[in-house]
């Protein structure tokens, strides 16, 4: 459910996910991602819940840090966290993820990475509602 320290935990939880040191204990990370969850990467290909975990896992010594983030609160118990991640090896990109409160707990139910465009920090905030 929301409440007012709904926006701070939401980034939390989020950056948890992309920071893979803190995500390498496999039963916490299983408890963020919703059964169904599924990720839509930057590539075009479609993870489900084991994939991600499994790649997830395998990445854990990368940290990403977000920047831009938008929170929108579609209802109640449901959140939409739009984002920036820099550009690294692989040129920057815009994430979405869908959160939902189930239980008192707060879970992703889906990803999506898109390539970004090269922009300047100007422009990027331009973009952003």
């Amino acid at each position: 459910m929301t409440n007012p320290d709904s926006p701070h935990l939401l980034r939390l939880l989020e950056e948890r996910l992309l920071n893979r040191r803190q995500s390498a204990d496999g039963p916490a990370l299983a408890t963020l991602l919703a059964d169904d969850f599924y990720e839509i990467g930057r590539s075009g290909r479609v993870y489900d819940k084991a994939e991600t975990m499994a790649r997830l896992s395998r990445e854990r010594d990368r940290h990403q840090t977000l920047s831009d983030l938008q929170i929108r609160f579609l209802g109640p118990d449901v959140a939409l966290l739009v984002y920036l991640l820099p550009g690294q090896d692989d040129g920057a990109s815009w994430h979405s993820s869908l959160w939902q409160c189930r239980d008192g707990r707060w879970q992703i139910q889906f990803h999506q990475g898109t390539p970004a465009p090269e922009l300047d920090a100007t422009e990027i905030s331009s973009l952003l509602p």
